[in-house]
């Protein structure tokens, strides 16, 4: 700084030195000492002021000295006004807090990027596999050869497939059942992978089927099973009872593509075969077994669009080549985040709705800050006006405000990372239930810093321009007179008003919504879901893990299912593929007989549950029509299934279902005969709408891993013990898990997230609600403090106390039934988009009668404050006031 100070020294004498010479030659020419000093300024020409900048711009760096006394004149200012600065910070922390903490749940749940090189060149490519809303790009081992060996877009296209699998360090060792990864031999590559340890997998290790059993562990499995030792590679493990040796371990940020689940390892894609233990299944040469995911890396230049309409042409040559398999089978091209969207749109929806809430507190906030910066304006005008008056320019004077904005700006975005910080320990309350942790990794990480930023400078745009330009438009002459004109004065109140208005109209809808949906879920949580929640336990196998064969696989669950039945405190067993509400949830495409498809579609993807016998009774699903599976209905029987109430209302309506047929996973296959209907249930959360839904007998359609439920008399938990030795009677290496009660369960899944969200946004509605009582208190006191000597006056001639708070109360009562009117027009057309997640919902005129009159009365207290104080002014005092 003393640099600085040194350079204006000089110019201040340069610039005497120059007025003196000027003066003494005017004098000596025979002008009077005054007229000679004014005419050697004229000479001049331009005030000095505006002479100095001029200068100080040629030297260049200017902007910095510009700057740090734009920052330390905008820090004096602030630091006069310490309740304003606290009011004003306090507001912008609330609102980037709260959209700090929504951008790191999005970031989550949608937004954070692939762990690949440049993952913006990273897409998904397949078929397009839609199942009720939901829809995911698939492709079989077949036709991703097809698709890898004749396209020229990518780079590089790469093919995965996830399973669980036993995992056992020792060759005697119980295996744990861990996630896993079958992979190609150029997925790293693909990914810009390069492993910490060892090597990645060669070509020639994803060539021959079963030839090769490598693998690379997960960097967290290195570190948890064998404590990071580096001499790992070499050693044998055992997966699903096959030895495989570890020839790499992956870096610690590469945690997989799934932004859910971590693999615990990797494997060649080639060993499928071998883990399946199922000799029907034929994952490598059957064209339709489409249960891998594909990853392309774009090559340099070539856009998603070019890459899509090369792959319409590769699909349609091998819809022409194999019209069997690959009938109405298009090729898909999606960006991450769309492939993320498609894959879970009611992620998608929650982060949406969730982000809209938050801005929308933000644009309080700032509109909140706005007021406060406009009430300041009569306040600095003088000062201003002066500026202004020796010569100072406008856009220099709004540079000056905009950095005070700045500062309050960057100050509330501090403030508002410890709130983000609180929300985002709040959101990391999510938890998944399972032996397979699901991984929702909510931090503050750098892009949320960076995100914290660039709220700060937006919100200096929003809060801080239209104040700073309308402050400096004053009237010279007025303002010198310590008068500020009533057009002024008008023109700054209405700007507030629409403010304070908008701050209530967005607060009665943040409040509308966090209404809505507590009243929506505690509604749907009132009601029966259809099933059993309670004296119910279940646990989960699957015999693949220790090489078990198909057949010997449904030889255990048989025994098992009637060993439990004889348990002392079980009042029935059953069996099934999946429970409500947990993770694992199947599909199959339907053919019903007689049902007309669109063109171009011929069939339709339900999801659909495997069960054994009694399932219906054990899990406490009512049966509308004809009957449950029976022990009768075995592979040699006729095929059966059971439908719910829903599916047959769309294929079947106003008809009995029972007898009808359906083919199931093929259009050539068997037709299977409908013997039962049962109640809609819920399925996968608790708000959803009704939906479609199959049952598949077990001993028809058999699954590699089900779940046992058992029914206890009492506390289901007495009962693992006794079913554990049941396990170990049949087979001591058999790993049992996800062992739960399902009352827990279903109050972690059904009960927990729900709650989660509407606390979320009952705190959005409770901040913009305070914002919008801040801005209304503060507008109130502004005019009343404006309208000081008129209250003087009327009550000098008898005004009663009563009526001056009458007349400034009406004033808040106008704003507040204004933004209530604009408020309840916007709160209608959200609630029309909260009924797509809330089924079964019509306007909740409950909840207007609930949340307005509340708002109303809340703002009108926040109006009655100053109002109350204006009404007790001393008259003799206010008519003395300026």
């Amino acid at each position: 700084m003393s640099l600085w100070k040194r350079r204006d020294e000089s110019l201040d004498s340069e610039i005497r030195d120059y007025v003196d010479r000027e003066t003494k030659e005017n004098i000596e020419a025979g002008m009077e000492p005054e007229a000679a000093r004014h005419a050697a300024l004229r000479k001049l020409g331009r005030p000095v002021l505006n002479v100095k900048e001029d200068t100080r711009a040629v030297w260049g760096w200017i902007w910095v000295e510009r700057m740090w006394h734009d920052l330390t004149h905008g820090y004096r200012m602030l630091r006069k006004n310490p309740g304003f600065t606290l009011v004003a910070v306090a507001s912008l922390a609330i609102g980037i807090g709260a959209n700090c903490a929504m951008f790191s749940l999005a970031d989550a749940l949608l937004l954070r990027p692939m762990p690949a090189l440049r993952p913006g060149e990273v897409v998904t490519v397949g078929t397009a596999q839609s199942l009720q809303g939901f829809s995911a790009l698939v492709a079989s081992y077949r036709d991703y050869v097809d698709l890898r060996d004749q396209s020229k877009s990518f780079g590089g296209l790469a093919a995965f497939a996830e399973g669980t699998f036993g995992f056992a360090t020792q060759a005697d060792a119980l295996p744990q059942i861990k996630l896993g990864t079958f992979v190609t031999g150029n997925f790293f590559p693909v990914m810009g992978v390069e492993p910490e340890l060892g090597r990645a997998f060669r070509p020639e290790e994803n060539v021959v089927p079963g030839r090769d059993a490598v693998m690379i562990l997960d960097h967290d499995t290195w570190e948890k099973e064998f404590a990071g030792d580096r001499g790992v590679l070499g050693r044998k493990v055992r997966i699903n009872g096959i030895e495989f040796t570890v020839i790499g371990v992956t870096p610690e940020k590469f945690d997989g593509v799934n932004r859910y689940r971590r693999p615990a390892f990797y494997l060649p894609l080639m060993m499928w075969p071998q883990l399946t233990n199922n000799p029907q299944d034929k994952p490598l040469e059957a064209r339709d077994y489409r249960n891998l995911t594909l990853k392309g890396r774009l090559k340099p230049g070539v856009t998603t669009q070019q890459a899509q309409a090369e792959l319409t042409t590769i699909a349609k040559n091998l819809e022409r080549a194999y019209p069997v398999t690959n009938r109405n089978r298009g090729a898909v091209v999606r960006t991450e985040l769309e492939a993320r969207i498609q894959q879970s749109p009611p992620d998608a929806m929650l982060v949406a709705m969730l982000s809209t809430l938050a801005l929308a507190v933000l644009i309080v906030a700032c509109a909140n800050v706005a007021g406060l910066l406009t009430s300041r304006a009569p306040v600095r005008a003088r000062e201003i006006t002066l500026r202004l008056a020796i010569g100072a320019g406008r856009p220099r004077l709004i540079r000056q405000l905009l950095t005070e904005s700045l500062l309050i700006a960057v100050a509330g975005g501090l403030a508002g990372l410890l709130v983000g910080y609180g929300g985002v320990i709040f959101f990391r309350q999510i938890k998944v239930p399972g032996d397979l942790p699901i991984k929702i990794t909510i931090d503050l990480d750098q892009r949320a810093l960076m995100f914290s930023l660039i709220l700060a400078v937006v919100s200096t745009l929003l809060f801080g321009l239209a104040p700073a330009i309308q402050t400096t438009r004053t009237n010279l002459v007025g303002a010198l007179k310590a008068v500020i004109t009533d057009t002024s004065g008008r023109r700054r109140l209405l700007g507030r008003n629409l403010l304070v208005a908008g701050q209530v109209a967005i607060s009665l809808v943040l409040l509308t919504v966090a209404t809505f949906m507590f009243r929506g879920i505690h509604h749907q949580l009132g009601q029966d879901p259809g099933f059993r929640t309670d004296h119910l336990l279940t646990m989960s196998f699957d015999p693949r893990l220790v090489r078990y064969s198909e057949a010997l696989s449904q030889q255990f669950f048989q025994q098992l299912v009637e060993r439990a039945r004889s348990v002392v405190g079980v009042k029935s067993a059953a069996l099934a593929y999946s429970v409500s509400f947990g993770n694992e949830m199947d599909g199959a495409a339907i053919i019903p007989e007689g049902f007309q498809f669109q063109q171009g579609k011929e069939n339709v993807n339900v999801f659909a549950n495997t069960v054994g016998e009694n399932y219906f009774d054990t899990a406490g699903i009512h049966i509308v029509r004809g009957r449950a599976f029976r022990a009768s209905d075995t592979a040699k029987s006729p095929p059966a299934a059971i439908v719910n109430e829903e599916l047959a209302k769309h294929f079947w309506p106003g008809k009995d279902p029972i007898g009808k047929r359906l083919r199931v996973d093929d259009r050539n296959g068997p037709w299977v005969e409908i013997v039962g209907m049962v109640k809609t249930i819920k399925y996968l959360w608790i708000a959803e709408p009704p939906m479609d839904f199959l049952y598949l007998p077990f001993t028809q359609h058999a699954k590699p891993h089900m779940t046992l439920l058992a029914e206890s008399k009492g506390d289901p938990l007495s009962l693992v013990a006794p079913l554990r030795e049941v396990v170990h009677s049949l087979d001591a290496n058999q790993p049992i898990y996800d062992v739960r009660s399902y009352g827990d369960f279903y109050k972690t899944r059904a009960i927990s997230t729900p709650r989660l969200i509407i606390e979320t946004v009952a705190a959005m509605g409770v901040m913009g609600m305070v914002l919008a009582m801040i801005g209304l208190y503060g507008l109130v006191a502004y005019s009343a403090s404006r309208r000081t000597r008129e209250i003087g006056i009327r009550m000098a001639i008898g005004a009663s106390r009563i009526a001056v708070l009458r007349m400034v109360l009406h004033q808040g009562m106008v704003l507040a039934l204004s933004g209530l009117a604009v408020g309840l027009v916007a709160s209608f057309g959200t609630e029309r988009v909260l009924h797509a997640m809330y089924s079964g919902s019509r306007t909740d005129y409950v909840t207007y009668a609930l949340v307005a009159p509340a708002l109303l009365a809340i703002t009108m207290l926040a109006a009655y404050i100053p109002a109350r104080r204006a009404s007790r002014v001393d008259p003799m005092k206010a008519l003395h006031y300026e």
